[in-house]
């Protein structure tokens, strides 16, 4: 049984919830943690951008994370979301049973 993590980007801590809380609801997500305050520097259209974010990581099995990608970027604001997944290779056995049985329908 495989893992992932999911890092995405927002630009309000009240988008992250609302999605965070959508993502566990349905079964995409077993948990996401918030990082309240991040700081951003990227270059959109031909502009450099300092913007103050938040991001999440969000926990997921290898069934899911397809389903879960697709639903952040149909919900989230942005017109390019950072949306980036990593498949955890070594984990404690509980937490990924845990994982799994959170995600399954």
């Amino acid at each position: 049984m495989k893992i992932y993590f999911i890092y995405v980007t927002f630009g309000s801590l009240k988008e992250a919830r609302k999605i965070g809380s959508q993502l566990v609801k349905k079964k995409l997500a077993a948990c996401t943690n918030i990082i309240p305050v991040i700081y951003s520097t990227y270059i959109w259209k031909n502009k450099t951008m300092v913007d103050k974010e938040c991001s999440m990581i969000v926990k997921t099995s290898k069934s899911k994370i397809k389903d879960a990608i697709k639903y952040i970027i149909k919900k989230h604001s942005y017109d390019c979301p950072a949306v980036s997944a990593f498949p955890i290779e070594s984990s404690h056995s509980d937490f990924k049973k845990w994982i799994y049985e959170q995600t399954r329908s």
